[in-house]
């Protein structure tokens, strides 16, 4: 290690006074050339109160919560709902991939070398990854920090070097490893080719087995969001399935011709090895233990219930216990479902939290202000219509349901009606709705702003009817902010949050977005299980917790039910390819919505191309009734394409390094 490390300031980050970030502008520049103007990197490195920010910093690689350059709403689960800003096409740009409106010239999310399509600043991975290396090499010499301090602070940035590696990998398929060289290295050793998909995962690994030792069991109250050996475990325990995969291990169809100039081998494993997925049950397997040994396991509500809901809980406990359960298991601040989760410390109208929040309706009542929220960010009809019935099936397969009638006009039954009983709090009653929206799932209920049902927010419980002018519909007074699909979404925001309007912030109910959570880890065990095994009754009792906590019975035994699944349905489970399909179906209803797990999902299992080129429909919002809303519309087209399964490296980047190859199709 060199005594003493120079970098460039041409790009100087401060974090309360403290410079920590290269600036590089490309991954070419991965050790920068010293300019006339240079700092001495361990110089920020004389105490612990300045060394602690530049761990700090460290986190700042995981991409924004922000909706205009969020990972997260890739995929079919969200659509943007502000007609102005999405003309524009300066907003929701994860949006605008999903239209495969980008170019190598003109990337819109680039995670490569920070640039923007429209300006606005993206996260250069390769800074963290850097800022990682320079902080290892640093740390030790902090004269006021104990060893087990500087340990822990060191695999940190070890671990997140693996985790920005990772995410990149996901994004652009073989990346390049860096490699330790000096500042005046010849350009060989500062441009590097990209290496094999497979070279990669296995360094990422790697890395975090180096990482996981040093690493505290679990991080501590004051600490939270830090990495720790727990979610150590569980991000491998992602990477390894991620690697057995169909999109990463075996994947002739897509990159038989994406070759290495270098020695003229595939970057894509070509070559299915199922022992991937013994590799990776073994480490979930391993992260699952951990998180048991911590006291970590699926999220119950254990509160009493709003006083806005208490007649209604009194009356129907059970029912109300488990859309708590749901309602609740992202937006209650580090629950003890959540193994790491990202701290954003923002609840702007530009979040997840703030977008989503439907404006408060005119004359609801609450401490609230009427006009708060936002609701410009809502949910498609096709990440409605994937929620399975009450029986715990897709619609397709329950025997009780008729495809013809899903879009009937119904009238829910009168309060006073015995089969209200166990929709109280959870449908209006004799209000029109339609048959498809009734004997759903409890997510959909606890997760969706339908016609007929409730949302929680602004501390009041508020009848959801999304009609033109009506509680969460389109709106004149709203500016262009509406549900252009017709359906919301409340998952993604507190209950007792007012929303936010301009500069003005109330009733703040802050959370981490979990990055990764118990229920994750098993349902990726009864993947695992079903890829090395096929089914087993281990595989379904993984599947089979999570399931519970919906509300739902146990997978093996709804399928061997004749009255309730479909003839040509019954026992799916015991097929491992029909099996693998209600694996992903509860992946996607489980994790809907949330920090792009649906999106790099469908990505692995090479489902992608097929579901994401179906166009976006939505309910008729401007609709004033239920006869003239609840018509299907095609609201957005989509374009994707095998091209699009991973982004391209820009063209600038290309043209500094020689030795980059471009991903096929860009």
């Amino acid at each position: 290690m060199c005594n003493k490390i120079i970098i460039t300031t041409r790009k100087v980050m401060v974090l309360l006074g403290v410079i920590l970030s290269l600036g590089l502008t490309s991954c070419g520049d991965y050790l920068d050339i010293v300019p006339d103007n240079v700092l001495q990197y361990e110089d920020l490195f004389i105490s612990r109160s300045q060394a602690v920010r530049a761990l700090a910093k460290l986190y700042d690689g995981i991409p924004p919560e922000q909706t205009d350059v969020a990972p997260y709403i890739y995929g079919d689960d969200w659509i943007c709902g502000w007609s102005e800003m999405d003309m524009h096409r300066t907003w929701c740009q994860a949006n605008q991939i999903m239209r495969s409106m980008q170019s190598k010239s003109n990337p819109i999310m680039d995670y490569w070398t920070g640039t923007n399509t429209y300006g606005n600043q993206q996260m250069n991975l390769w800074v963290p990854i850097r800022d990682c290396d320079l902080f290892v090499e640093q740390i030790d010499q902090v004269p006021d920090m104990t060893l087990e301090d500087k340990t822990d602070w060191k695999s940190q940035a070890k671990f997140l070097k693996a985790y920005y590696m990772f995410m990149l990998l996901q994004t652009y398929g073989p990346i390049i490893i860096p490699k330790t060289t000096t500042p005046d290295a010849p350009a060989a050793e500062l441009y590097l080719p990209r290496s094999k998909v497979e070279d990669c995962f296995n360094y990422i690994v790697a890395l975090i087995d180096e990482a996981i030792p040093g690493l505290k069991e679990r991080a501590a109250s004051n600490e939270l969001g830090q990495i720790d050996k727990v979610g150590a475990k569980a991000i491998k325990a992602r990477v390894l399935l991620t690697q057995a995969s169909p999109f990463y291990n075996g994947n002739e169809s897509y990159y038989a011709n994406f070759i290495d100039p270098t020695d003229g081998e595939p970057f894509f494993s070509l070559t299915y090895d199922k022992e991937k997925w013994k590799r990776a049950l073994d480490a979930i397997n391993e992260a699952l233990e951990s998180c048991e040994r911590n006291g970590l396991q699926l999220y119950r509500y254990k509160g009493r219930p709003y006083a806005f809901d208490y007649e209604d809980w009194m009356a129907n406990e059970a029912n109300l216990q488990t859309i708590y359960d749901l309602r609740m298991q992202i937006c209650d601040t580090w629950n003890e479902e959540i193994i790491w989760g990202w701290v954003d410390g923002n609840y702007t109208l530009s979040t997840a939290k703030g977008c989503s929040m439907p404006k408060k309706p005119l004359n609801a009542g609450g401490p609230a202000p009427d006009g708060f929220g936002r609701g410009v960010m809502m949910a498609t009809y096709s990440a409605m219509a994937r929620y399975f019935t009450n029986n715990g099936v897709p619609s397709e397969d329950d025997l009780n349901v008729k495809s013809y009638e899903a879009n009937d006009i119904i009238t829910t039954p009168n309060e006073s009606d015995p089969e209200y009983t166990a929709l109280r709090g959870i449908i209006q009653p004799g209000v029109e709705t339609i048959r498809m929206y009734m004997n759903r799932e409890p997510r959909l209920y606890a997760h969706l702003i339908i016609t007929g049902g409730y949302y929680r927010a602004y501390q009041l419980r508020v009848p959801s009817l999304n009609y033109w002018g009506a509680n969460g519909g389109f709106d004149d007074r709203t500016g262009g902010q509406y549900f252009s699909s017709g359906i919301g979404l409340q998952k993604m925001f507190h209950p007792e949050a007012y929303g936010t309007y301009g500069t003005t912030y109330s009733a703040e109910v802050d959370f981490p977005l979990p990055i990764i959570r118990v229920a994750d880890l098993l349902l990726m065990k009864a993947e695992a299980i079903n890829e090395y095994f096929g089914p087993t009754p281990e595989a379904y009792e993984a599947m089979n917790q999570v399931r519970a906590r919906a509300g739902l019975p146990n997978i093996e035994v709804v399928y061997s039910d004749p009255t309730i699944v479909r003839p040509e349905a019954l026992n799916k489970h015991e097929n491992q390819d029909t099996f693998r399909d209600l694996i992903h179906l509860e992946r996607n209803n489980e994790f809907a919505f949330e920090f792009g797990g649906n999106f790099w999902d469908n990505i692995r299992w090479k489902k992608a191309v097929a579901r994401y080129t179906a166009p976006v429909w939505g309910w008729n919002y401007s609709g004033t009734d239920a006869s003239t809303f609840f018509n299907l519309q095609n609201i957005e087209a989509r374009i994707w394409t095998i091209t699009n399964c991973l982004q391209p490296i820009p063209i600038t980047e290309m043209n500094i390094n020689s030795n980059l190859v471009q991903n096929p199709g860009w």
